[in-house]
């Protein structure tokens, strides 16, 4: 045990087998592993994970694979499965994110692997679930935020509905993954279970994050609109332009709204009907807008940030992907991170963004080559130099 409590990771002596790929699974597992378990990630002999192979190259793979150890196993071969289901026999969780029956195929099934392991859990991520009429249909990000209505509310007021830009279907079933894990091991812990199959389907994890979208439609009976940045009962709430750049303000209470004015110098506003309560500003979103752009068009982006944060007024800057790490809050608290590897580049890559009082998170553990600790991992099973040269000659793994 570390002798600083600082240092304790909440799941040191977990141990992880994450038969995953791409981001949904390897988001999450790379969840647990900052939590101090120790994740064995399972790979294709010779093409591994295949983000491994998404540009660019490595840094895709690298943004969601720290703190895992790979190794290269050909499930294909009896040798692959039997090492496979050894490690899982050792395990405390097991996460796949194989088509439904696939693991089955492979003798791997959560009834198999329980029964030699009865207080594994084990986890399946799949597009939609079992005994789903979609169940065949491959799972891209794309078509589960199309298929889940997320798709429907993104877009610009009578423009298409568009992809979110991030994978929101994948990053949803990452976090409903890590937080299903979690829960049975702490059920398990409590002696209310002693293993546990779970499923978390990319479709369904979606749809519960409609959240209060679809309380619109369970109130009114209609789809929620595409409205761009423009909030449905909120205003001033948006995206509006500066002399330079656009910046996002976010004042939707009617004391924001006073506070506003003060700033802007646009008193007179407050009482002009269109504009005197929340309900009267959202119905005329479009001509308010044209008033606050017309002082901010008088000054910069930069100089009317600093002066609404000023008055606490939430505004802010619409960073981008490069910008976003030049922000004062994000080199404060150290985001962006750098793990060094020897003989290759650094990887580049996210900290974790919990922090807790008196446990801790670690990114000890750089993104491997793919099967770097597959001679480690076998050695720990008991697999002497002589197997494991055997093995790879046969191509049970790299």
């Amino acid at each position: 045990m570390p002798t600083n409590p600082r240092e304790a990771r909440p799941l040191e002596g977990v141990t992880v087998v994450d038969v995953t790929q791409v981001i949904a699974g390897p988001f999450a597992t790379m969840n647990l592993g900052d939590l101090g378990a120790d994740v064995v990630k399972i790979e294709a002999v010779g093409r591994g994970d295949r983000s491994r192979s998404i540009d660019p190259i490595p840094e895709y793979f690298d943004t969601i694979n720290r703190n895992k150890r790979s190794i290269e196993v050909d499930l294909k071969s009896e040798d692959g499965r039997e090492i496979v289901t050894e490690l899982a026999r050792e395990a405390d969780v097991f996460v796949e994110s194989a088509k439904p029956g696939r693991m089955e195929a492979f003798g791997l099934s959560y009834e198999r692997l329980s029964a030699e392991n009865p207080t594994l859990i084990y986890c399946s991520i799949s597009g939609f679930g079992r005994d789903s009429p979609y169940g065949e249909l491959p799972a891209w990000d794309a078509l589960v935020q199309a298929m889940s209505g997320i798709m429907s509310v993104t877009g610009q007021e009578g423009g298409p509905p568009l992809w979110s830009g991030l994978p929101s279907g994948d990053l949803i079933t990452s976090m409903y993954t890590t937080q299903s894990v979690l829960a049975a091991l702490y059920a398990r812990q409590r002696g209310i279970i002693d293993g546990e199959w779970i499923e978390v389907p990319m479709l369904d994890a979606a749809i519960s994050w409609l959240s209060a979208r679809a309380g619109h439609t369970f109130g009114l009976g209609e789809p929620f609109p595409r409205l761009g940045t423009r909030h449905p009962t909120l205003s001033p709430f948006g995206v509006y332009s500066c002399a330079d750049e656009d910046i996002v303000i976010a004042a939707g209470t009617d004391s924001l709204w006073r506070d506003l004015c003060a700033v802007l110098g646009l008193e007179e506003l407050r009482e002009d009907e269109r504009f005197s309560t929340a309900s009267t500003r959202a119905e005329h979103h479009d001509a308010l807008k044209t008033e606050i752009e017309a002082v901010l068009a008088d000054g910069s982006a930069e100089e009317w940030v600093d002066a609404l944060q000023g008055a606490n007024i939430p505004a802010g800057p619409i960073h981008d992907t490069r910008s976003v790490w030049e922000d004062e809050h994000v080199k404060g608290r150290g985001l962006r991170r750098t793990l060094e590897r020897d003989g290759r580049a650094d990887a580049e890559v996210i900290d974790h963004p919990i922090h807790f009082s008196t446990l801790a998170t670690e990114l000890s553990r750089p993104p491997e080559t793919l099967g770097e600790s597959t001679a480690d991992v076998l050695e720990e099973l008991g697999y002497d130099d002589g197997e494991i040269e055997r093995l790879r000659e046969a191509d049970v793994i790299g």
